[in-house]
């Protein structure tokens, strides 16, 4: 039996009641859009309006679910790469992180040559199927054109899907990031007859949908290119105290940025998102690793893939660790398992990130799709059918016999889960081997990585033809 979703936080009537108390609250209260053309769309649609404040029917609600498909296909360059988002496991790389730490430890701005690095990675590890978006941001390139230049690093060392990076502040910023896909893939307009990409869009809680977040909803849905809502209350700062308010404000964020997506272009695939934290009041911080936020992570993902049956994704795999240690391997275990047994289909910053996803690291990368191969061979539960019984064998077995030699022994021993990074040699192999540590040997397969990476996987004509019209938006700033 699969594992996935078999988590329960909430309770039947929990969900209900959540999303009873989010129409109450969309309609009688309402959220605020910093955007005059989403006011004009919610007024033509019959939204009761009062200056920036749209207060949205039960029924606008409705319907606006009922056209959101419950999965799609996000393509990449490679057929053979394609994921479906949806159904199943899928991983994305960190988004929003600002400086890379060495593998001697230290902690930098990061730069073009460390995000090129990263896909490179992303495209060889096997557990990560999305690449592109913005693990770190580059200090030196032009900030007007990071979008471009991040983009273009990731057309070149990946043929995964690439999401869209998270730092387009502008309508031409947003335009210029759909006008490389097309130049990618080929055709004028490929990009609308596809889903290539997605824009994260996330409202200031509680209750703010900014010009910025507007804006990127409209031009990526006016494009046909999916919307990931990510509300991101922190319970106790931006949120109620309590976990449970702060659940049901991400309902009501999300839900309001969907009904405008579906009101610019009817039908637009949808991902929702579970990417609440806690605030820590001892510290004056906010913890994206703490039980509270797993607790408070599961629990959302049960609403939007229980009870909404939406594409869900959830900002897991995280930790508050500085560095690669005991603690950052017990923070990324909890909130990934968590999430993955409330039955999760996407996950972000799981890969590589740290220090409460300020800092990305090369090997944690490595060490992370470890992490994730480990979940989903969880996830997938036991293989319980008459065979795996093993009646024949015990029923004919001695007392005290081994097993080595049997036929069945034979034929599944390769069934078995086996680490790729971890060290379950004996003591006295490892000894033999030079004492090394699980981040040492994470290490040395990230410069193996990084030494057979190929300079790009574009041909010479895409090659300069992003050249060139990157060139030509830098030469008319």
């Amino acid at each position: 039996m699969n594992l996935a979703g078999q988590l329960q936080v909430l309770s039947e009537n929990d969900m209900q009641m959540v999303h009873e108390k989010a129409l109450e609250l969309l309609e009688k209260k309402g959220v605020v859009f910093q955007s005059d053309k989403a006011i004009e769309t919610f007024r033509k649609h019959g939204a009761k309006i009062s200056g920036q404040t749209v207060c949205i029917p039960k029924a606008m609600v409705t319907k606006a679910l009922s056209q959101c498909p419950s999965s799609f296909l996000l393509e990449g360059m490679n057929p053979d790469r394609n994921v479906t988002i949806g159904e199943g496991l899928a991983i994305h790389p960190a988004g929003g992180e600002v400086f890379m730490r060495d593998y001697s430890g230290k902690t930098r701005d990061a730069t073009l040559e460390d995000f090129t690095n990263l896909q490179k990675i992303y495209q060889a590890l096997h557990n990560v199927d999305i690449c592109g978006y913005q693990p770190v941001s580059p200090s030196d390139v032009p900030k007007r054109t990071i979008g471009l230049h991040c983009l273009a690093a990731s057309f070149q060392n990946s043929d995964k899907p690439i999401l869209s990076p998270m730092e387009l502040e502008t309508i031409e910023e947003k335009e210029e990031c759909l006008k490389l896909f097309d130049i990618v893939y080929g055709k004028q307009g490929y990009v609308k007859e596809h889903y290539l990409t997605w824009h994260i869009a996330t409202p200031n809680s509680p209750l703010f949908y900014s010009e910025f977040a507007c804006e990127g909803i409209r031009v990526f849905a006016e494009n046909n290119q999916p919307i990931a809502l990510v509300s991101a209350p922190m319970n106790g700062i931006t949120a109620p105290i309590y976990p449970y308010s702060t659940v049901i404000l991400d309902v009501v964020e999300t839900l309001a940025g969907l009904v405008y997506a579906q009101l610019v272009c009817p039908g637009v695939p949808m991902i929702t998102s579970a990417t609440l934290t806690s605030g820590n009041m001892r510290y004056a911080t906010w913890e994206c690793a703490s039980p509270d936020s797993a607790l408070m992570l599961a629990a959302t993902v049960q609403m939007y893939k229980s009870f909404y049956k939406l594409p869900t994704r959830a900002q897991t795999g995280v930790t508050s660790s500085k560095t690669i240690d005991y603690q950052a391997g017990m923070e990324v275990m909890q909130s990934f398992l968590f999430t993955g047994l409330a039955g999760v289909n996407l996950t972000s910053n799981s890969v590589g990130a740290l220090s409460n996803l300020m800092t990305t690291s090369l090997e944690k990368c490595v060490l992370d799709d470890e992490v994730i191969s480990r979940v989903r061979f969880m996830l997938d539960g036991m293989n319980t059918s008459e065979e795996h019984m093993g009646i024949v064998e015990l029923m004919e077995c001695r007392p005290c016999q081994d097993f080595l030699m049997e036929d069945s022994t034979m034929e599944h021993v390769r069934d078995g889960w086996q680490p790729t990074v971890s060290d379950w040699r004996s003591t006295d192999d490892w000894e033999a081997d030079g004492y090394k540590d699980v981040v040492q040997t994470a290490h040395e397969r990230v410069l193996q990585i990084l030494k057979d990476a190929p300079k790009t996987l574009l041909d010479p004509e895409q090659e300069k033809e992003i050249s060139t019209y990157i060139q030509s938006v830098e030469n008319a700033l």
